[in-house]
């Protein structure tokens, strides 16, 4: 691909973005509600008080995961506390992921795949989507790729321990993704050497070890990720997938003398503690349909389309958006998975990788958002898969 091709995709990659961000601004909707569980109010929260805490009072709290928090709070601290400029740096983070998907696919599969996985990321709409609100996708989705360069591009150590940071924040931006960080560690240390794996897994634990340990000095309980965790289990587990989001989802959690015997405590700890006990022992009381219900989520979570729930946009543009991108990409993806099945980083990495984070997923809520950081492999394989499809159309010919 020529350099005017792709400055000519990036800037229509950033006016996309910007274009929806600025319109979403405008509308001033919110897909989700703020307040103790979102990722804003903790960062000013910080800012306020010098606490990882919820405003107002810098009460500490550990219920969310500190890596895109902190994203946040350095943009409002080097700016301003407006929301505007966490959107416009989220636009111009997944803007630069597109062209980092680009050299890093033409790296490990051609430039022809490369092209294509490029101008399906410029284009992808949950990409442009999540760049206009307060959602760690695109954040995520950035060090992801950026992680898999460093990685590819670069095999010393100290590039390998840089990616490992890189490693340790994807982590604490969302815990969900640390068994896939750490098999990433044990592929290097099979894939190359144990030196390389070291580097890698250094910093992973040191920066979880870190959190782990500020929330066992605050709250005397250990606690890797988020407080909130419990919880998703708990409601993942208890309500079909289905309904998860809904109103009859509030009126059977009404109905739950679990659910609202835990609620009555206000305590953060004591939630953390009740929700964690009621996972487990709905598991111990239901293993059979615990382990079903996760293999229902892991399915579900690659559905081509969202079930219709109370979206702020009409679910007609929601379906027919997922089916004009997911609803060919990702089995576009699935057959470059087999084209590409006895590639060393499609073994060792890319599929371990799906299959661990989307393991997390499963035991919890999980909607289709949770895999769009993982799109950026499906895009690599999409455009591996595409190269084959194209050769055989030409030999065809």
């Amino acid at each position: 691909m020529k350099k005017t091709e792709l400055i000519v995709g990036l800037s229509i990659a950033l006016l996309l973005r910007l274009g929806f961000t600025i319109h979403a601004y405008h509308k001033d909707v919110q897909p989700t509600p703020t307040g103790l569980y979102e990722y804003e109010p903790i960062a000013r929260g910080l800012l306020a008080s010098g606490v990882y805490s919820d405003p107002p009072g810098g009460v500490p709290t550990a219920r969310r995961e500190p890596g895109y928090i902190l994203f946040v709070a350095l943009i409002y601290k080097l700016f301003t506390t407006h929301r505007m400029y966490v959107f416009l740096a989220q636009v111009l983070l997944s803007t630069i992921t597109a062209a980092i998907l680009f050299d890093l696919t033409k790296r490990l599969f051609s430039p022809l795949a490369a092209r294509f996985a490029f101008w399906a990321c410029v284009f992808y709409p949950y990409f442009i989507y999540y760049a206009g609100y307060f959602f760690r996708e695109d954040f995520l989705a950035f060090l992801l790729v950026l992680l898999l360069y460093v990685l590819v591009r670069w095999t010393g150590v100290a590039a390998t321990f840089g990616a490992g940071f890189l490693a340790g924040w994807l982590c604490l931006a969302n815990g969900a993704w640390a068994p896939g960080c750490f098999w990433m560690g044990l592929a290097l240390a099979v894939n190359s050497k144990p030196k390389r794996a070291a580097a890698f897994l250094l910093p992973v634990i040191l920066m979880i070890g870190a959190w782990a340990y500020r929330n066992w000095t605050v709250f005397h309980e250990i606690i890797p990720f988020s407080s909130n965790v419990g919880g998703e289990i708990y409601i993942g587990m208890t309500i079909p997938y289905e309904l998860l989001g809904s109103d009859e989802q509030t009126r059977r959690l009404n109905a739950d003398p679990v659910f609202q015997e835990i609620i009555k405590l206000k305590d953060e700890v004591a939630l953390h503690k009740a929700y964690m006990a009621a996972a487990k022992d709905y598991f111990l009381a239901h293993p059979v349909t615990f382990v079903a219900t996760a293999a229902e989520h892991g399915v579900k979570l690659w559905r081509l389309f969202p079930h219709n729930r109370a979206y702020t946009h009409s679910y007609a543009v929601v379906f027919l958006t997922a089916l004009a991108s997911d609803g060919w990409l990702i089995p576009l993806g699935l057959f470059g998975l087999w084209v590409k099945r006895r590639d060393a980083w499609v073994r060792w990495f890319f599929v371990p990788l799906i299959l661990s984070v989307t393991a997390s997923f499963s035991i919890s809520q999980a909607p289709i958002r949770y895999r769009v950081p993982l799109m950026i492999i499906v895009l690599m394989l999409a455009g591996a898969g595409f190269e084959d499809l194209w050769r055989r159309r030409r030999n065809s010919a």
